[in-house]
C-alpha cells in the first residue's frame, strides 16, 4: 500500500501511533509502511524541534525572559543571531510567553561585505514580519577618539548601541547569540590572558546592560555551534559567513581554528567539553565566594565621605579575610561603582590587595579613569571626576620607572622591561586604553608630562606626515570634551606619547628594539 507524505508538524511517536494502525471506517487494522524519506524529514523536525525546546527549558532555568516581555534581538547576519532570532520567534508565537520582538542590527562599517549584511537582516526581518532598527556607526573612529582597539571599539559600541534600541523600545532586555562554543573559546582566552576565579566561570547567562536596568541575555549559552548550523539547515534558514572569521591573526580566530584543534588532536578529543566543566564548576565556586564576600563587604564598605559615588573600604576588616574572599569583595566593589571590568584581571586584583596591605604605593589606576587610593586605614574606589581642571601647563617630571600622581588626580606609570615579541604582539592586537610600549633605547633624557601647548607637534605612528597636536585630534575626531585633558608625554627631542591617542613614529619598537618602556596613563 502506498504510504501518504505525513505534514510537517506531526512527530514520529504520534506517526506511529496513528498510521501504523489506523482504524477504517469498517472497523479493519491497515499496516502503512512510511517511505525512508518521510522518517527522515520527521526526525529533522524532532531533532529541530528538541532544540527550540532545550533553549526554552535554558530560558526558564535562567530566568531569562519573562513572559510578554519585549525583546530586542541582536541580529548580525550570522547562523547563531539568525538562528535566535528564529527560535525566539517560534517561542513568542506561544500564548504563554508572547514575547515582544525587535530586531537590531549594527553596521560597523569596516568590512566590504557590510551593505550585503545589512540588506540581509533587513530582508530577513521583513519576511518575518519583526521589527527591525538598523545603524550605521564609525568603530575605527571611535577606536581612535577613545584610545580603543578596534574589537574593544566594536563591543562597546555594539552594546550601547543595543541598550539604545531597547530604551526605544521599551524593552526589558537584549538577547545575543553567544553559544557553548563562545564560552569555551572565552574561558580559554581568559585563562592564558591570566583571570580570576570569576573570569574562569566564562559567560555568563545574564547580565545588566550597562547601568540601565535592561537585562542582556545569552539563550543558547548551553548550545553548541554545530547544533545551531545543523538548526538553520534544517529549518531551511540562510545566513551570512564573516570572512575575518578565518583570520588567525584575530586572537579569537586563532584559538577556534589552531590553539583548540591543537588541543582535540594532542591531548583531549573532546577538550571542549572539559573547558565546559571547568567554567561550570569556576562558577559554582565563584557563587559561593560571591555570597561570603558580600558578607564581608556588609560589614566593611560604606560610601567615601565628601567623594559623590566614590566606596570606603575598611584595611583591616577585609584585610583580616583569605586573599581570595578580599579580591572577590574588590571585584564586587569595583562592579558596584561602575568600573568596566573587562581589562580587570587578576593582576589588577593582586595591585589592589597589595595596596590593601599597605604596600609603598598610594594608590593604583583603574580603568576609565577610576582609581584606588590608599587613606589612612581605608581604601578608596574613587570614579572618574569629570569637572577636573586640565593639567596646568608646568611640566612635571614622571618617575621612570615609578608612579607619577598628576595635579588633576591621573597616574602615569612608566615600567621599562626586556622586548618581549609576544607581548607586544598582543598588545597591538588588544591596544588596552590608555597604555603604550615604546623602545626605551630610543628615549633621549627624562620623561616629562604637560597639558597641550600651542604649536605642539608630532609625527603620529602610522601616518604620512607630522601634524600638529591639535589637527591630530581633529582628524581621529576626538570628543570636544576630551581634548584639553590630552597629555604630552615627551623627552628632550619633542613628544613621544599623545596620551591616550597615539605615540610618535620615532619611538616604535621595531626589529631592531631591546628593551620596551611601558607607559600607562589613568585616562
Amino acid at each position: 500500500m502506498a504510504t501518504e507524505r505525513l505534514p510537517a508538524p506531526v512527530h514520529l511517536d504520534e506517526f506511529f501511533h496513528q498510521r501504523l494502525h489506523p482504524t477504517t471506517p469498517e472497523g479493519y487494522d491497515v499496516w502503512a509502511v512510511p517511505s525512508l524519506l518521510d522518517m527522515t524529514e520527521q526526525a529533522k523536525h524532532r531533532e529541530a524541534d528538541g532544540l527550540v525546546r532545550s533553549v526554552a527549558t535554558f530560558i526558564d532555568e535562567q530566568s531569562l525572559i519573562a513572559p510578554r516581555a519585549g525583546v530586542v534581538v541582536g541580529v548580525s547576519g550570522g547562523a547563531d543571531s539568525v538562528a535566535l532570532l528564529a527560535i525566539l520567534r517560534e517561542l513568542a508565537a506561544d500564548a504563554a510567553r508572547g514575547y515582544s520582538l525587535t530586531a537590531a542590527h549594527l553596521h560597523h562599517g569596516l568590512r566590504d561585505s557590510a551593505d550585503a549584511d545589512e540588506a540581509f537582516v533587513k530582508e530577513l526581518a521583513d519576511r518575518w514580519r519583526i521589527p527591525l532598527v538598523s545603524e550605521r556607526r564609525d568603530v575605527s573612529a571611535g577606536a581612535e577618539s577613545a584610545g580603543e582597539g578596534i574589537e574593544a571599539a566594536g563591543r562597546r559600541l555594539r552594546y550601547e548601541f543595543l541598550g539604545e534600541v531597547a530604551a526605544g523600545a521599551g524593552a526589558a532586555c537584549v538577547a545575543v547569540g553567544h553559544h557553548a562554543d563562545d564560552n569555551v573559546e572565552t574561558v580559554l582566552h581568559r585563562l592564558i590572558r591570566g583571570t580570576h576565579l570569576h573570569g574562569l566561570a566564562g559567560i555568563r547567562p545574564s547580565r545588566r546592560l550597562g547601568a540601565s536596568d535592561v537585562m542582556l541575555v545569552r539563550p543558547l549559552l548551553r548550545v553548541r555551534r554545530a547544533e545551531i548550523e545543523r538548526y538553520c539547515r534544517q529549518a531551511d534558514i540562510a545566513w551570512r559567513t564573516d570572512p575575518t572569521n578565518a583570520e588567525v591573526r584575530f586572537r579569537r580566530n586563532f584559538i577556534r581554528h589552531e590553539l583548540l584543534g591543537l588541543l582535540r588532536e594532542r591531548l583531549n578529543p573532546r577538550a571542549d567539553e572539559a573547558i565546559l566543566r571547568l567554567a561550570e564548576a569556576a562558577a559554582d565556586a565563584d557563587a559561593y565566594l560571591t555570597a561570603q564576600a558580600n558578607k564581608v563587604l556588609d560589614v566593611a564598605g560604606e560610601p567615601a565621605d565628601g567623594a559623590p559615588g566614590a566606596l570606603s573600604l575598611d584595611c583591616g576588616l577585609l584585610g583580616s579575610q583569605p586573599h581570595v574572599i578580599q579580591t572577590c569583595a574588590m571585584r564586587i566593589a569595583l562592579e558596584a561603582i561602575g568600573v568596566p571590568m573587562r581589562t580587570v584581571d587578576a593582576e589588577k586584583l593582586n595591585e589592589l590587595a597589595e595596596l590593601l596591605a599597605g604596600a609603598d604605593r598610594q594608590a593604583v589606576p583603574l580603568p576609565g579613569g577610576y582609581l584606588a587610593r590608599r587613606r589612612g586605614d581605608n581604601l578608596i574606589l574613587e570614579p572618574p571626576r569629570p569637572s577636573a581642571p586640565p593639567l596646568q601647563a608646568e611640566q612635571v617630571e614622571l618617575n621612570c620607572p615609578g608612579q607619577t600622581t598628576l595635579a588633576d588626580g591621573r597616574i602615569v606609570s612608566c615600567r621599562v622591561e626586556p622586548l618581549d615579541r609576544r607581548a607586544f604582539e598582543a598588545h597591538c592586537r588588544a591596544r588596552p586604553a590608555g597604555v603604550e610600549l615604546i623602545d626605551a633605547d630610543k628615549v633621549r633624557g627624562p620623561l616629562t608630562c604637560r597639558s597641550r601647548r600651542e604649536g605642539d607637534s608630532f609625527l603620529p605612528l602610522g601616518s604620512p606626515g607630522r601634524q600638529s597636536v591639535g589637527e591630530f585630534l581633529t582628524n581621529v575626531k576626538a570628543p570636544h570634551g576630551h581634548r584639553d585633558r590630552a597629555l604630552c608625554i615627551c623627552d628632550e627631542a619633542g613628544l613621544v606619547y599623545l596620551a591616550p591617542y597615539r605615540i610618535d613614529d620615532r619611538v616604535k619598537v621595531t626589529g631592531a628594539t631591546k628593551r620596551m618602556l611601558r607607559i600607562q596613563v589613568d585616562i
